[in-house]
């Protein structure tokens, strides 16, 4: 699934903030001009100490600031690229999600994502330096929230050292988005805070004003916007996967406070949250509530000659979402994707032949959470592939594709889904060994 390529970034999309009124809307390019660069960047301890005062954390060292062109932010992204992200990683990562028909085959993921946050990213923190670099085009009115957004995360850096989060352990991307939403999310938070302010609004409790995930969403800009056709052209799973860490991550951090303090969401640096279900759903982190791990074994061998594994990962309650919300309504999509309990996902590919093939683990809360994501992915199946179903049994679905076969079948609080076998016989042995697998 698509993986968390960079590090830490304020998105011109997180910045349709919070106000008494709405959405501050965004501003395109023909409204920009170029800003006071001394004046801005003389700002910057000003916003620093204004941030470290509300988020209650001490400012420990100065931090150097400075403006980056459009050019100068593409070449940052294509080294930090380069530094964490394998070319092959980026590669299993386009197939795996053109099995699962998120994006067209032949999509170039990597290159796409280079252009997306060229367009995108608004200014950034950069733990390695310890500077924070603002994008030279941003409008006037904006500076400042971006400020405010990245300074936190130098306040972050500072005291929960943010490079532990660079090189996250391969296998498991849905808990690094998780971690990504509590950096992102509580500067987010803290950015709605200080932009409340800036209009006056002061002493603001920011636990009494409803859901900022619900608020985020329902204000965030059409998926046409002509001021950004990088976005706006972008498969729908890059959208979401953007947005996620500063949509969900405010709502999560925002639920965090209601339950304790500043200082209990620093705990949270010590415990960080382990799934993309407890940010959806931070009373689930609240009450301890761990994702079921799932290990697979290595199929090669059960699919044949020529076989190799080529991706391994979790998806999550969140990209099950995206996944499903793809080809049925959000609603839909969003009420069975509840209830997860754990995943995992290998991908293959046959060498010889260009086949490839997709098989996945899920175990659910309840065999009542199991029965609803069956029915979904079944109708996702349908309308993925375009066809129905060749057998009405109440728990499996076979169905032949242009891709191969593809099965998903129900046990209890588990399904198991599999796109793109050879043969009938090749999906038996394939589910048994799936249904084999250990949870822990």
């Amino acid at each position: 699934m698509y993986k968390k390529f960079t590090a830490s970034v304020a998105l011109l999309l997180a910045l349709a903030l919070l106000t008494t009124s709405g959405a501050i809307a965004r501003q395109g390019a023909a409204a920009i001009k170029q800003p006071d660069t001394p004046a801005t960047l003389n700002a910057t301890d000003d916003v620093l100490k204004t941030v470290s005062r509300m988020r209650e954390l001490e400012i420990k060292t100065p931090v150097k600031s400075a403006f980056k062109t459009r050019d100068e932010i593409e070449q940052s992204v294509i080294r930090d690229l380069d530094e964490s992200t394998p070319l092959a990683d980026f590669n299993a990562s386009q197939k795996t999600l053109a099995k699962l028909g998120l994006v067209p085959s032949g999509f170039q993921l990597r290159d796409y994502v280079v252009k997306l946050l060229r367009e995108q990213v608004a200014g950034f923190y950069e733990p390695k330096t310890k500077e924070f670099y603002l994008a030279a085009w941003l409008p006037l009115a904006e500076q400042k929230k971006v400020m405010a957004h990245e300074l936190v995360h130098a306040l972050q850096d500072q005291h929960f050292n943010l490079r532990r989060f660079e090189k996250w352990p391969k296998g498991d991307s849905d808990a690094e988005l998780a971690a990504h939403a509590l950096v992102e999310g509580e500067a987010t938070l803290v950015m709605i805070l200080y932009d409340l302010e800036e209009q006056g609004l002061h002493g603001i409790d920011v636990t009494k004003l409803g859901s900022l995930t619900e608020r985020l969403l329902d204000n965030d800009a059409e998926a046409n916007d002509p001021n950004y056709p990088v976005l706006s052209a972008a498969p729908r799973v890059l959208r979401e996967n953007l947005q996620f860490p500063y949509v969900y991550g405010a709502g999560f951090t925002q639920a965090v406070l209601k339950n304790g303090s500043w200082r209990g969401l620093n705990e949270v640096y010590t415990t960080l949250p382990a799934s993309t279900e407890q940010i959806m759903h931070p009373q689930k982190y609240l009450a301890h509530e761990m994702p079921v791990k799932i290990a697979l074994a290595d199929f090669a061998s059960t699919l044949g000659k020529n076989w190799h594994r080529a991706d391994e990962d979790v998806n999550g309650e969140f990209r099950y979402f995206v996944i499903l919300s793809e080809f049925l309504p959000k609603a839909v999509a969003r009420l069975a994707a509840a209830g997860w309990g754990g995943d995992r996902y290998a991908f293959y590919e046959n060498k010889a032949t260009g086949a490839s093939a997709l098989v996945q683990y899920t175990t659910w809360d309840t065999p009542g959470d199991a029965r609803e994501f069956f029915a979904a992915y079944c109708e996702r199946t349908e309308q993925r592939y375009r066809l129905k179903h060749d057998t009405d049994k109440v728990t499996r679905r076979l169905y032949e594709t242009s891709e191969g076969l593809a099965s998903i079948e129900l046990r209890d609080q588990d399904v198991v889904m599999i796109e793109g076998a050879e043969s009938r016989e090749q999906l038996a042995r394939l589910s048994e060994r799936l249904f084999q697998s250990k949870k822990k």
